[in-house]
Parts: C-alpha cells; structure tokens; sequence
C-alpha cells in the first residue's frame, strides 16, 4: 500500500522529503522552491491572461481554462467534479472507470480502479467494489436486484421493495416490485428485443429480408418469453444476412440445405422451425438424405488429408459412374468407401500400394461387420490388378485372441500412465478387467452402480449378477 501522507511531503522535482507541497500538476508534487524554478509568469494559449505556468510547455493553459474544459474522453461536462490527468481534464465518470490508478485489492488480490477503504468494513483496507458488496448485499427476492437487504415481517427484501410495495409499471401497468424500477421484467426484456432486431436490421439490405427477421424476432419471443428471445436472437442474424447476400429472400428447401448443408442448418435450428412452422419452406427429406451422404462421403475422404492412395481415388470414381448409372445409391456408395478408406488408413498405404491378404485379414479380426462392404473393395481390387484376394470371415477363436491383445494393449496403455488414473479411467480398467480376465462385458454405467470389494492389496472383487468377480488393483 501507498504511504499517502509520505507521498504529500515529497516533492518530485527535487527528491527531498519532508517539506512543503506548493503545486501539484499532472500527478507530479512541486516544493516552494522548484514551483518558482518550473513555473514562470507567461500568457495562457487559451485566454491569454498572465498566470504562473509550466515553463517547458509550448502551450500550456492557466487551470480556470483547464477546469472549463469537456472531458477529453467523452466530451461531457468536467468543471464541477470533474480531474486532471495527464491527457487533460475528464470527468469523474471516465475518470473512476478508465484514469483512475489501478490498485490491488485487500481481500481478492485484483488490481482495480475502485480500490478504497470502508467504515463498514472490519478493517482499514482498500478493497474493490465486488469485495464490498459481497459483505453486504444479496439479490432480492422480489425485484431480483442485487441490493442491501432488510429483514421484515413477511422475509427479507431489499428496502425499495419494502418502503413502497407493489406499483404499477409504466409499460403494461401490471402490478409488479417496486425494486424493478420504472419497467417490469417482461416489458423491459421485450421492449430491448424490439431495439436491438431494429438495429440488426440495418445488416440487411432487402426490405423483404428486413421484414423476414422482424418476423422470426416476434415469432421467437412468442414461442419462448422475452427474456430468452433477448438474450438469443443475436445467434440467428448471420442467417438472415447470408440469405439475403444469396438470394435477397428466404429460398425453398432445396438451395438452402445445398447452401448450409445439414450440419449447418442445425445450428440455425431455430430459425429452420420458425420457416416450416409458417409453412415458408417444406422440408423434403430425399434432399436432406442425399446431403447429409455427401456430406459424409466428404469427411470419409478428409481422413486421407488430401493424399490418398490410387487405388482409393480409381475405387470411388468406379462408385460414382455406377451411381450416375443408376446401379447404386450414394449410401451404397458411402458404405462401400467407408471401410475401403479405413483399411487403407489403418496400414498407412500411399501413392501405388494396395492392401495384401494379410492386411485385410487383419481389418476384419477388428471389424468382422464390415465384412459385406469390404467385398466390393476386394473384388475391385482382383479385378484391377489381377489379384486373388478373398474377405475370409475370421474364426471366432482369432476374434477373441485379437480382441483379448487389443485389451491387453489398453490395459497396458493405462498402466503406464505417469499421472494417477482419473475416477473415469479406474472405471474402465475395471472394465477392461472383466473382459480380459472373465470375458464379460460390461458397461461403464452399470460399473458406476457396483459395490467394489477390497479383496487383499492387490486384488478388487466386482459383484455383478450375483456372481463375485477378482480383478487387480491399479497400483500407481
């Protein structure tokens, strides 16, 4: 903290300690004798009368005009309680908010504007305004304004509510809290929509788009309350302006899922509903399908980055002339690339290299369902290349060995974690347990519900369906 009486008896210019301030000017102390070095009789840039002024000032003004400036930041009047800084004169507003000197707070540690000591307070310390309120207001009851409060016979209410009751707000004269001031909750919430879509308004350029978010604002408030429609509506404007660069009005269904796509749609949900509910638009669901495929199509080849093996790119070009053909459909044709794309991810193949037998062996003891919609793949490949691949559904004991390793590697994956396993993670070692050591599935919810045994130092004892099961601890 500050000395402050320290910091009265010294003088800036000079350094020493203990004497006499004359003059203060822009934050700096001048003793008696360095006022009279610094500041010299000379004319006033402004009204040009003789005061005593900063002689290194080219045009420096007398403090009668500094004190009838406007405030250098808002233009509002300073005379009165107006301060001086160093950027000329402010008023008390701008200058709590934005020159006042920042200092630390006593009880939360933030360095603030508003930092001051209070007689309310147990202690002579500066604290911020938040750490004030916080000794002595609450949020009342009734007006839900964050006030002192009052203790009365019918609970507690902040004293504006108390003294004055209920009084008619100047909007819909409902009866409501006095706390809330001129304007009910509902009015004040609605009455703020109704200004900020005028104001959003202006982002459109078409009157009939103008009257489309006008529209959907009313519509939104109607079907929510006020308060949400307030507070939301904002999430919905982009919409509005994309359609009307595009179009200049809400199109059909068709160009706007082709524009948006599914994925995009969603997050204008809102505003989808309101155009179907007012029956603007009607959704076709074979338009919405074959987007939302395409859309998939395009993240299953976004896995290759770009760069993806030639067999992958001659394989989805065959799909496509069959699909122009009428042979197939565009999910067939998803089907087809899906698990074609992730055996060709999952051995990492580049440029010329197709998968060998041993490989899609490999894919299929993880991912036996994909086995019909891998044969297309390998029959492509035959075909092409002139090979003699074949989709063998694996036996079931080379399921379970690769599911036991692939276990096993998670286990182990756990294990050698440096940090301690989180609540979620000791979950899903138990899991992992109970399928590698017992062959029991289990979900992570119904773990969630099971009483864990301590069966020694090393072992934990699972009862799941009347049956005691052994597992091993997680030992960090």
């Amino acid at each position: 903290m500050i000395n402050i009486k320290k910091a009265k008896h010294r003088c800036d210019s000079c350094g020493n300690k203990d004497v006499e301030i004359k003059r203060r000017y822009k934050n700096d102390t001048y003793c008696a004798n360095c006022y009279r070095i610094w500041f010299i009789r000379k004319p006033c840039s402004q009204c040009g009368e003789i005061n005593r002024l900063h002689k290194k000032e080219a045009f420096a003004v007398c403090r009668a005009c500094r004190m009838n400036q406007p405030c250098t930041r808002c233009g509002g009047e300073a005379v009165k309680d107006g301060a001086n800084t160093e950027y000329g004169r402010v008023c008390q507003t701008c200058y709590q908010g934005y020159f006042k000197t920042k200092k630390q707070c006593f009880e939360c540690g933030k360095f603030e504007r508003g930092v001051c000591s209070y007689s309310k307070l147990s202690h002579d310390h500066g604290v911020c305004v938040s750490c004030y309120q916080s000794h002595f207001r609450e949020t009342c009851p009734l007006c839900h304004k964050y006030r002192e409060l009052v203790t009365t016979d019918t609970g507690v209410m902040c004293r504006k509510c108390h003294e004055f009751g209920e009084i008619p707000c100047k909007s819909c004269h409902k009866l409501m809290p006095a706390g809330m001031g001129k304007k009910c909750d509902s009015c004040y919430w609605s009455q703020r929509l109704k200004h900020e879509a005028e104001i959003n308004t202006y982002l459109l350029t078409d009157g009939v788009m103008r009257q489309a978010y006008t529209a959907f604002t009313i519509w939104f408030e109607a079907e929510l309350d006020s308060k949400t429609a307030a507070l939301k509506h904002h999430n919905y404007i982009d919409f509005f302006v994309r359609c009307d660069g595009l179009w200049g009005v809400i199109p059909d269904y068709e160009s706007l899922v082709n524009e948006f796509k599914p994925n995009g749609l969603r997050k204008y949900l809102t505003a989808l509903r309101w155009l179907i509910k007012t029956k603007q638009v009607v959704v076709d669901p074979k338009i919405k399908n074959q987007i939302v495929e395409e859309e998939r199509i395009v993240s299953l080849l976004a896995k290759l980055d770009g760069d993806a093996p030639r067999c992958i790119s001659e394989y989805h070009t065959y799909l496509e002339q069959k699909l122009l053909n009428g042979k197939t459909s565009l999910k067939s044709v998803r089907l087809a690339l899906q698990p074609a794309i992730d055996l060709c991810t999952q051995f990492r193949l580049e440029g010329s290299n197709t998968p060998n037998q041993e490989q899609i062996d490999g894919y299929l003891l993880i991912k036996q369902g994909q086995r019909n919609a891998l044969y297309g793949f390998v029959m492509f490949l035959n075909k092409k290349c002139g090979s003699s691949l074949v989709c063998v559904k694996p036996s079931r004991d080379a399921v379970l060995k690769a599911n036991r390793s692939e276990i096993e590697r998670q286990l182990m994956a756990l294990n050698n974690q440096s940090k301690p396993l989180s609540d979620k993670d000791q979950l899903i070692w138990l899991q992992l347990g109970m399928a590698y050591f017992h062959n029991t599935q289990i979900s992570l919810k119904t773990l969630a519900t099971i009483t864990i045994k301590h069966g020694g130092d090393e072992m934990n004892i699972l009862t799941y369906k009347k049956q005691d099961y052994w597992i091993p601890k997680y030992i960090a």
